[in-house]
């Protein structure tokens, strides 16, 4: 269970269950909206209940990013409070001199999670390359193409994320922060969360035509 702070709006709560086959993504709830990746044909399927739709979100090739983009890692000594007897320490992960990431991250937490995210932000980095063409050139800062598209797995190499600030707009405007509430493991979920409904189905693609 995690929730999410964006400027001017409401904390949401949001809720991920991993399995080897799936992860499923939504706001706690069995019913209503989710989104569900398929770990194993690497899709991503986004369930909208009210309008009876299904996006479906192939996985796409990414090509060399439109400007050089230079990464670096600045670790922090200091220890953070450990969260399931793991070790908590703090990052700030930046492209091009600007800070993307203000990260506290615990190595070796939720492991099967972190691989879920990676494999999750992996597939999506092609959509959100493919976007780039509708994207404006001021929108598309080092940031924003080192998150979503170029490096979209890079705070998780460094455990499961306790705590995120996330800046992709520029000058680091536009920050997140995404924070764990609690966890829980070894639990039986039930497979009706991993099946998607007779809803209608159209491709990313189909709908930015539109």
């Amino acid at each position: 269970y995690l929730v999410e702070h964006e400027p001017d709006f409401e904390p949401v709560r949001t809720r991920m269950i991993v399995t080897p086959q799936y992860l499923r993504i939504d706001d706690g709830r069995d019913g209503g909206d989710f989104l569900l990746y398929h770990r194993g044909e690497r899709t991503i399927y986004n369930v909208a209940a009210s309008d009876t739709l299904i996006i479906v979100i192939a996985p796409q090739t990414v090509k060399a990013a439109p400007i050089p983009l230079e990464h670096r890692i600045e670790p922090d000594a200091a220890e953070a409070p450990a969260v399931g007897g793991k070790t908590v320490r703090h990052y700030r992960l930046l492209t091009n001199r600007d800070t993307c990431y203000d990260l506290y991250a615990a190595d070796g937490l939720l492991p099967e999670v972190v691989t879920a995210l990676r494999e999750y932000r992996e597939s999506l980095a092609g959509e959100h390359a493919q976007a780039l063409a509708f994207t404006p050139k001021e929108m598309q800062t080092p940031c924003d193409l080192a998150n979503n598209i170029y490096a979209p797995a890079r705070h998780l190499a460094h455990g499961f994320p306790i705590r995120m600030d996330e800046s992709t707009g520029p000058d680091g405007a536009r920050v997140r922060t995404t924070e764990l509430l609690d966890y829980k493991q070894g639990f039986a979920a039930d497979e009706a969360l991993f099946r998607l409904p007779e809803y209608r189905r159209i491709t990313i693609q189909e709908l930015r035509r539109r």
